[in-house]
Order: structure tokens, then C-alpha cells, then sequence
């Protein structure tokens, strides 16, 4: 019995300790409540104000993820910026038609009336005719060029013009040789011959000996700028540049430096420079020449090159029916002004006056 006593007692005490251990940890922590209240206050209040400030970030949260957020559509912003300028637009137009009523009022008043024009920095040229005229209008020509314009001074029958010629002359040496009229011996520069005399019209072909020198733009160019030097010296002249006359089937070579293509783009360049408005025009004299095909035709040729002395009334007819005519507000012909009325420092008024 005492055996069995001494066994029902292990339990007991085993539960009994930790009923010990309890109590002691409250005791200590009202010891602690009891020696610090002031500690445990403030700890708790930090604590309680943490709480709260998580719930209220949490419905500010909430808050937010209820509000739905309207984000507009492209097509809505175009909408919306076609509105604006329309609205815009509008509104300019309004007050420019206020500013124009009030103008308009204002010159009723004073009794004149403004009109808004767009006005041309160019001057437009006077409505130019090619028409037929005689001999007697190159009287104070200038002809400028190389053995086909030797040719027509030599042979033709415009002995009253002036000339400037020379086998083998050419765009780019025309100012290093010296030369002049064939008929007179002359042997001047191209600087002192343009000084002699103010003339009328001035004839200019060039371009055969030049064919397979440079590139046809540098070319032009160099035509270009003689061109300008002629003006410059004779201001009031009217210029005709003559294309270039195509040579003979027997004497076209496509491999060659002389072929009628070659002559044919040299023309279209020769074409551009043109300057009605400066009197400077373009005569397209090969076509009086040059056969069906675009040769020139045989029959006015020996070499395949140069006209023949019975063939250069054929070109001479064509310069008298292509004399650049400008009508004045009269409509009253000025392509005769020279031979009829010319002007006193002209060789015919020059003559005239030396006779009266």
C-alpha cells in the first residue's frame, strides 16, 4: 500500500510545477505594470496609434481603387483638337473681316478704295512676234561665229553687217584670239569689237569645233556668261542665239566627236538660255537646212558641213522671216525701228547725220 502510494504521488507533483511557473510569470508581470506604469502607457499608446494608422491606409486604399479613372480615347483627343482650331479658325476670319469692313469704311469716307493684290517681282515682256523683214534691218547687226558664220560674211549677201568671225573659233576661246571682220582685215579682240559701236541685233553660232570639248553643261555655261558679256557692252541689242546646223549623213559619226545627237543635245541646252523677257531669243536655223531624216541636206553641201555660196540665201531667208517684232500698246511694230527711225548711235544715224 505504501508503494502504491508513493507511485500515485509522481503525478501530482508533476502537474503542480507548472501551476508554479504561472503564477510566478504574472506575478512578474504585474511587478512590471506596478513599477513602470509610465513605460507600458506610452508603449501601449504607440501601439493603439499604429493600429490605427494601418486601418486608415487601408480605406484610403480602398477609397482609391473605387474611384474608376477615365482615360480618353484617341479618338476623342482629335476630336477634341479639331474642335479647338475650327473654334480658332473662326475666330481669325472674324476679325479679319471686322479689320476689312473698317478699312473699307475708312476709304469710303476719304473716297478711295484699296485692293489687295499679290504683286510679280517679274516683269512680264511685251507679247513678241517673229515676223519678215528686209535687208535693210541688219544694217547694225553684229554677227558672231566660226567658218559657216566666215562663210556668210565672205559669201552672203548681208555685206551691210557687221562680223566677227573665224575658222576654228570656238565658246571658250573667243576671248583669246584676235580676229574681226573678214571683209575689213580685222584683227581685234572680242572686248574691243563689242566697244566699237553700239548695234542692234547681234547674231551669235557657235558650238561645231567645241562638240567633244568639256560637258555640255559647262558648256552652256561658258555660252551663258559670253552671252552676259555681250549685254553688258550692248544693253540695248536684241540677241538671237542660233542652234547649232546639223551635218550631213555622209558626215555623221555616232563614235565620232561630230554627230548630229551630240549637236542635237548642245541645241537643247543652247534653247535654255533664251531670255525673252531680255530680248535674248533662240532661232532654230538648222530646220531651214536639214533634210527629212534631220541631215543636212546634201544638196547644200560639198563637205557635209558648210554651206554652199548659192545655199546661204537659205539662211539668210530664214533670219529675214525670224526678226523678234514687239508690239507696243499701239500695236504698232518696233522690229523696223532701226532702218526706219534709228536710234543716234547707230552706224545708219551715224551716216545720216554725217550727210545732212
Amino acid at each position: 500500500m505504501q508503494f502504491q502510494s508513493q507511485k500515485n504521488q509522481k503525478p501530482y507533483a508533476y502537474y503542480e510545477e507548472p501551476a508554479k511557473k504561472s503564477t510566478g510569470v504574472i506575478t512578474s508581470i504585474r511587478s512590471i505594470f506596478t513599477s513602470y506604469p509610465l513605460l507600458i502607457t506610452f508603449i501601449v499608446a504607440i501601439v493603439v496609434a499604429n493600429i490605427w494608422n494601418f486601418r486608415q491606409n487601408i480605406n484610403t486604399i480602398e477609397e482609391t481603387a473605387s474611384v474608376s479613372i477615365n482615360v480618353p480615347t484617341v479618338e476623342e483627343i482629335t476630336a477634341e483638337i479639331s474642335t479647338t482650331i475650327a473654334n480658332t479658325t473662326v475666330a481669325e476670319n472674324a476679325a479679319y473681316a471686322a479689320n476689312s469692313a473698317t478699312a473699307d469704311a475708312a476709304a469710303t469716307e476719304t473716297g478711295q478704295t484699296e485692293t489687295t493684290t499679290i504683286e510679280s517681282t517679274t516683269e512680264l515682256p511685251a507679247e513678241v512676234q517673229f515676223q519678215t523683214v528686209d535687208q535693210s534691218y541688219f544694217d547694225d547687226a553684229l554677227f558672231i561665229g566660226d567658218s559657216r558664220s566666215e562663210g556668210l560674211a565672205l559669201y552672203g549677201s548681208f555685206t551691210n553687217a557687221d562680223y566677227f568671225t573665224s575658222v576654228g573659233l570656238s565658246i571658250f576661246k573667243i576671248n583669246e584670239v584676235e580676229v574681226g571682220n573678214p571683209n575689213k582685215g580685222e584683227n581685234i579682240t572680242f572686248s574691243q569689237k563689242l566697244s566699237q559701236q553700239q548695234y542692234g541685233k547681234v547674231y551669235i553660232m557657235l558650238g561645231l569645233n567645241e562638240l567633244a570639248v568639256g560637258s555640255t553643261e559647262s558648256w552652256a555655261e561658258t555660252y551663258e556668261s559670253v552671252i552676259e558679256q555681250i549685254r553688258e557692252a550692248q544693253p540695248n541689242a536684241t540677241i538671237y542665239i542660233q542652234s547649232i546646223l546639223p551635218v550631213s549623213a555622209s558626215e555623221d559619226d555616232p563614235n565620232g566627236a561630230i554627230n548630229n545627237q551630240s549637236i542635237s543635245t548642245r541645241n537643247e541646252a543652247l534653247e535654255q538660255l533664251k531670255k525673252p523677257e531680255d530680248h535674248i531669243y533662240y532661232l532654230n536655223v538648222g530646220e531651214s537646212v536639214m533634210d527629212e531624216n534631220g541631215y543636212l541636206e546634201s544638196s547644200y553641201t560639198s563637205d557635209g558641213i558648210h554651206l554652199l555660196g548659192n545655199s546661204l540665201s537659205i539662211w539668210e531667208d530664214y533670219l529675214k522671216s525670224h526678226a523678234a517684232v514687239q508690239q507696243d500698246p499701239n500695236n504698232e511694230s518696233k522690229a523696223n525701228q532701226s532702218q526706219d527711225n534709228p536710234p543716234q548711235d547707230s552706224p545708219s544715224a551715224s551716216n545720216e547725220t554725217a550727210t545732212s
